[in-house]
């Protein structure tokens, strides 16, 4: 596997977890008849997730792939990395990150 391909997988599982973290407070209080059942089946998805995520970042550590910098800026993600030396970027617009990460859940959730 390519060392940005492994980014991307990182990345799209990383914020995987901020969202589902983000989420579970409003689904938490929601006002319906059993509100424990949807917060404990988004909490086993996210559980999952981050088990993705810190497998993922070990695959990283191992191919000596380290990132830098992390931030949303105007609607963008930038994300700075280093491989071998080797700097390098990648910008991706936060619609289509949001795109990606539902994918990954969607297999998670299969």
């Amino acid at each position: 596997m390519e060392p940005i391909d492994r980014v991307w997988t990182w990345i799209t599982w990383h914020h995987a977890v901020e969202y589902i973290k983000q989420d579970l407070p409003h689904v938490e209080s929601m006002d319906i008849r059993f509100p424990f059942y949807p917060g404990w089946i988004l909490r086993q998805i996210g559980s999952k997730a981050y088990a993705k995520e810190q497998e993922t970042a070990k695959e990283l550590k191992a191919n000596g792939i380290r990132i830098m910098k992390v931030k949303i800026d105007q609607g963008e993600l930038l994300v700075v990395w280093t491989y071998r030396g080797n700097t390098d970027m990648i910008r991706i617009h936060e619609k289509e990150l949001r795109v990606k990460v539902q994918a990954k859940i969607d297999v998670l959730v299969k």
